[in-house]
């Protein structure tokens, strides 16, 4: 498999300010794709079609791209989906919603390989659970929001996204409207009057 990434831009070499985000780009891919074995910066420089003197220009060793790729995993399938649903104007259930049916396929094989590198690798483990913990704490404030208790949230949440990682590591197909309908309808209090 190859890197999705277009380093070429106009016949030109990748430009400078873009530059460390294809070197992050690339990265995540390659977890994707090969694990962490595959990190290595002269097969990354080599599918960049680079030297690897641009991997030194923005990081300092393979640590240092490590812990930026640690970063921009979290950045980018935690806390900006946390924001950004924050922000927008979709209701609870909504959210929850978009959460079990519209999480992307790269989103669900990159959680994946950083579980596996977690297994190995402390400091990952320790970034890894930071983000589980974000993400219980998000469905359970969802929860709270339609209507479950604080402590009904806490417990439902993290047996929802514990379901929900057990549901991506599955192969096969993704669940369909009909299935993700059910399961929300399981989560959707039901509160006697």
């Amino acid at each position: 498999m190859t890197v999705s990434v277009n380093p070429v831009q106009k016949g030109h070499v990748m430009e400078e300010k873009n530059d460390r985000q294809v070197w992050l780009d690339a990265g995540l891919q390659t977890l994707v794709e090969e694990g962490v074995e595959g990190l290595r910066i002269m097969s990354i420089a080599k599918r960049l079609g680079v030297t690897k003197g641009s991997f030194y220009w923005h990081f300092k060793n393979l640590e240092a791209y490590q812990c930026a790729l640690l970063a921009e995993w979290e950045r980018r399938y935690t806390q900006a989906p946390i924001e950004a649903a924050a922000d927008g104007e979709a209701s609870a259930y909504q959210q929850l919603r978009s959460l079990f049916c519209g999480t992307p396929a790269m989103a669900l094989r990159l959680g994946r390989a950083m579980r596996a590198w977690a297994i190995t690798d402390d400091r990952v483990h320790a970034v890894q659970t930071r983000v589980d913990h974000q993400r219980v704490g998000h469905v359970a404030h969802l929860l709270e929001a339609i209507g479950w208790t604080r402590e009904e949230s806490l417990t439902l949440g993290r047996w929802a996204y514990c379901a929900f990682i057990g549901e991506a590591a599955l192969t096969g197909s993704p669940m369909s409207d009909a299935q993700t309908q059910l399961v929300l309808s399981v989560l959707t209090p039901r509160r006697l009057g």
